[in-house]
């Protein structure tokens, strides 16, 4: 078969896939509504799953939460039962919409992309997250879908595989560069294995420059390309696996912007952004945290509200202590700013 022939197959099972995880949904769901499996000879839902279909307690889990969704949200589900939504929409809309909101939810998903939706589901999940713990609540009722751009917390997990003596290596690495630090005097609280590991190939990069001749004349051996949009004030980075939001505060506070016609332009001069480096001592400025990787230069007061890139403005932080500080205006008070 060509590749086009391929990809024609693929994409009808990829259709098919998605019927057949949606009539098995709605299946479960009358089978957990009517408890019909009882009838079956089994004590609860949970029994039926892991005995008659194999289920392990993570899917249980996720068919049961989904099964609820559907039966809690008529129109959801009749827009499911219908084909009017497809299954994969369906399962964002189950995630967040409520019986006030889910008509909206509805129509927001019928002229939005997959991947929009899901990450307008994201957005409002965190809003709604985060609202709930400024009040000291537990639950929240879900808003209607989140226009706003916000601050986003993503995590992406990256599974590597290791041979028993590779394994053995990296857990030997890790505890002789804790062990090297305490040595030295050197704090490595709150430097968690992501950010070993992203420093230690910080390391070798810098070495592949020495060693070829063009070691890097910037305090970063890499570069980072951050897309934003002037309209909605949204960025976010491209990875291989799809676009990625970030915070477009921290970025443009130390950073190059390029502008199709326009010259390359950076926020903080390179000689100012310099003396800062030079009077920190290439270190995080946040008391005891004492990193010197993926430093970036702060405006205390932002730019937007005026700041400029005098001297006492500028503050020298690393990655981790930056972020805290656009996410709470402050970093917390056991991380006293400087």
């Amino acid at each position: 078969m060509s590749a086009n022939e391929i990809h024609a197959r693929l994409e009808a099972a990829l259709s098919e896939l998605q019927r057949a995880e949606k009539n098995a949904v709605l299946l479960f769901g009358e089978i957990l509504s009517r408890k019909l499996y009882r009838d079956l000879g089994y004590s609860s839902i949970q029994v039926y799953a892991a005995e008659a279909l194999g289920f392990t307690p993570s899917k249980t889990s996720q068919f049961v939460r989904l099964a609820g969704a559907l039966e809690e949200l008529p129109r959801l589900r009749r827009s499911v039962a219908s084909g009017e939504l497809g299954w994969t929409k369906a399962r964002e809309v189950a995630k967040v919409a409520t019986a006030e909101s889910e008509a909206k939810w509805i129509a927001e998903a019928g002229r939005s992309s997959s991947r929009s939706l899901e990450q307008k589901v994201r957005e409002t999940r965190l809003r709604v997250r985060q609202v709930s713990q400024a009040a000291g609540q537990s639950t929240l009722d879900l808003a209607e879908p989140s226009a706003a751009p916000i601050l986003l917390d993503i995590q992406i997990t990256v599974n590597t595989k290791y041979t028993s003596e590779q394994y053995a290596r990296r857990e030997a690495l890790l505890e002789t560069i804790r062990k090297r630090a305490a040595r030295k005097g050197s704090t490595v609280r709150g430097l968690d294995r992501a950010e070993l590991i992203l420093a230690a190939l910080n390391d070798l990069a810098e070495k592949l420059d020495h060693e070829s001749g063009t070691a890097a004349t910037s305090s970063s051996p890499f570069q980072v390309i951050v897309y934003t949009c002037k309209i909605c004030g949204a960025a976010e980075v491209r990875t291989d696996r799809g676009a990625k939001p970030v915070s477009a505060e921290v970025v443009l506070c130390d950073t190059h912007i390029q502008e199709p016609g326009r010259p390359n332009r950076a926020t903080i001069p390179p000689k100012k952004r310099r003396a800062a480096l030079i009077r920190s001592g290439h270190r995080c400025e946040t008391p005891g945290c004492d990193r010197t990787r993926f430093l970036e230069v702060h405006h205390r007061r932002p730019r937007s509200q005026g700041g400029g890139n005098e001297p006492a403005n500028l503050q020298v932080l690393c990655s981790g202590c930056h972020q805290l500080v656009h996410r709470w205006g402050r970093l917390p008070e056991s991380i006293p700013v400087g």
